[in-house]
């Protein structure tokens, strides 16, 4: 029985503008998309009887309506797959919280399916499955750690990639679902015409640069019907976050710290390793009232590099 298996990264949007909007009313992006170590793991077999789905570590509705499994019913459709396949998905990435975590599974069913299949698909026809499941997947699906999304996201401009940052992720206890957030941003921007051009980066970029276009259009949609929001993006900032922003659509709010060998190397460097709070201590280590805030707290990194699906 082959098997493949890969970590399905998380995403954060480092910026997030909205640009224009399409006679069919999707929104244009443009979106600088990063991976991160956070990651589902999923593991794909392959010379089975049957299709299967098994999901641990969160509630992810019905098999049927699960974006992995679209993702998997759609490659060994247009793969014309010869045999059954097994899923097996253990989450780590919070549901709806404007990371990634569906869309991630899915590129990873799809990355996963590609290398234990006879004859893999051309990148354009597994691009164009990966973006029938949305507009994140096609980013998830590919081996950039960086990169410029415009377009819906779908059109990708892959970047050299940034050196490795510490991030602290607050996550609510409520997720937003993106065609709230879209529909909150219309409504809220009313008739006020579009710039209607992408976000243009100087070459090369830097995390200082970073800090200087780290914006994200749908945040004040989102906060005027979750102040919380705003408090917890907030406190990153004020706790010395050099990027404090909400991901995607939300819930989730990050804070990118610094070079994660620097602070784990010199004794009383600040950076996120610095400020996760001893177990127990609800936060209170780094002046950060998680109880009171209602969130987790999850510490990851940004990474450089995409993890690759290893076959057995």
């Amino acid at each position: 029985m082959r098997t493949a298996r890969v970590a399905a990264q998380a995403k954060l949007n480092l910026f997030l503008r909205i640009v224009g909007r399409e006679p069919d009313g999707y929104h244009r992006l443009s979106t600088l998309f990063q991976r991160i170590a956070l990651a589902d793991a999923v593991t794909v077999r392959a010379d089975v009887h049957g299709r299967s789905l098994e999901c641990a570590g969160a509630d992810v509705g019905p098999v049927e309506r699960n974006l992995a499994w679209r993702a998997a019913v759609a490659y060994a459709e247009a793969a014309a797959w010869p045999a059954g396949f097994a899923i097996e998905i253990e989450k780590r990435i919070p549901v709806g919280g404007g990371l990634g975590g569906g869309s991630a599974d899915a590129a990873a069913v799809l990355r996963a399916l590609d290398a234990l299949a006879p004859h893999p698909l051309p990148e354009a026809q597994l691009h164009a499955i990966a973006f029938a499941l949305g507009a994140d997947v096609p980013y998830l699906t590919s081996t950039f750690a960086l990169a410029l999304g415009t377009g819906r996201g779908e059109r990708l401009l892959a970047l050299p990639p940034l050196p490795a940052r510490e991030v602290l992720l607050l996550v609510p206890s409520f997720g937003v679902a993106s065609k709230d957030a879209f529909a909150w941003h219309a409504a809220r921007r009313g008739d006020v015409p579009y710039e209607g051009a992408a976000q243009l980066l100087p070459a090369p970029l830097s995390w200082k640069l970073v800090e200087k276009f780290a914006v994200n259009d749908l945040e004040e949609a989102v906060f005027e019907r979750h102040q919380e929001l705003r408090e917890i993006r907030e406190t990153l900032a004020a706790v010395g976050a050099r990027v404090a922003r909400m991901s995607g659509s939300g819930s989730t709010i990050f804070g990118i710290f610094g070079d994660p060998s620097a602070s784990a190397a010199r004794p009383g460097v600040t950076g996120a390793a610095r400020l996760v709070p001893p177990s127990g201590s609800g936060g209170a280590a780094i002046g950060i009232d998680l109880d009171f805030l209602g969130v987790e707290l999850v510490p990851t990194a940004t990474v450089t590099e995409v993890a690759p699906v290893v076959v057995e």
